[in-house]
């Protein structure tokens, strides 16, 4: 057989097995719905362009315009079509969201793995490094950091990924304490398989479901740390949030509900959609999630 075939045949057997996923995560009680909105969520905001109809700094709309068929969602009080902002401030939002955790399964996931392969006095250390990280509020770490560094977009994605990283560094550890006696990791050790593939290619994915959940957590922690970062009016100010929007908003409560209930909702989606689809990835590779619990006889 060709190894043209033999790709073919293991490009065929990836997909197959990726469709499969898909169907089991879909027949969880909440896993299909959350992936749905993180989808249409993150098409919106992407696509924005497409949607908005005019660009998110645009001014020259009437100011403070409740919702209608012109402005669905209303104009704020800089005279912004309200629905373009969102569109906007929905990719920097989720990006922070998918970054910082991204980020910060990076720095907890190698943290974490060194610590529970090597033991000894490595996870000592490393362990203390992420006790001191983790008594400490993420608000608090995140807050520091920007008024350290300044407000710079990406130099806040770093300090939400700061003050998460230990959640991940936990997860991981406990992980490769419960995984690395097993028979397969034994197995590879005997045969003399290096570190890194033991680390990396036995334990890490039998460890992907439990991480995926906690990423997961992790990007709705993010946005929510963003949102309150943006509603301090600490966010960056040349980039449309949620949160900043939420900033601007406060001020014009009573007289233009809409410029702080909209975006409020979209965070509060969005946090639904990761929170859900970890919850559906929870009860797809656990089966006792599934299980209803037993009625009791009245």
């Amino acid at each position: 057989m060709s190894v043209e075939s033999n790709a073919r045949i293991l490009g065929r057997t990836q997909k197959s097995a990726s469709l499969d996923l898909l169907r089991r995560l879909f027949r969880t009680r909440f896993g299909g719905i959350g992936v749905t909105i993180l989808l249409v969520v993150t098409f919106l905001s992407v696509f924005a362009p497409l949607f908005a109809k005019t660009g998110p700094l645009d001014l020259g709309s009437p100011t403070m315009t409740p919702p209608s068929w012109a402005y669905p969602l209303g104009t704020d009080s800089l005279g912004r079509d309200l629905r373009s902002v969102m569109l906007y401030a929905g990719r920097s939002s989720l990006t922070i969201g998918f970054c910082a955790a991204a980020m910060a399964f990076l720095i907890g996931g190698t943290v974490g793995a060194l610590a529970g392969y090597f033991r000894g006095p490595v996870a000592a250390v490393l362990l203390r490094i992420t006790d001191l990280f983790h008594t400490l509020p993420a608000i608090i770490i995140v807050l520091f950091s920007v008024s350290l560094l300044g407000a710079n977009f990406w130099l806040q994605v770093a300090a939400v990924a700061l003050a998460i990283w230990p959640i991940e560094a936990r997860i991981v550890y406990g992980q490769f304490i419960a995984l690395s006696e097993r028979e397969f990791v034994l197995a590879a050790r005997a045969a003399g398989l290096s570190t890194f593939h033991i680390i990396f290619r036995e334990i890490m994915p039998n460890a992907l479901p439990t991480v995926i959940v906690q990423v997961s957590l992790d990007a709705s922690t993010a946005i929510l740390i963003e949102a309150g970062l943006g509603f301090l009016g600490l966010s960056d100010p040349t980039v449309p949030s949620w949160g900043e929007m939420l900033n601007r908003g406060q001020e014009f409560l009573e007289l233009a509900w809409w410029m702080s209930v909209f975006p409020g909702a979209a965070i509060c989606v969005a946090v639904l959609g990761f929170n859900l689809f970890a919850d559906g990835v929870t009860e797809m590779f656990n089966p006792r999630a599934s299980v209803a619990p037993p009625k009791l006889d009245g």
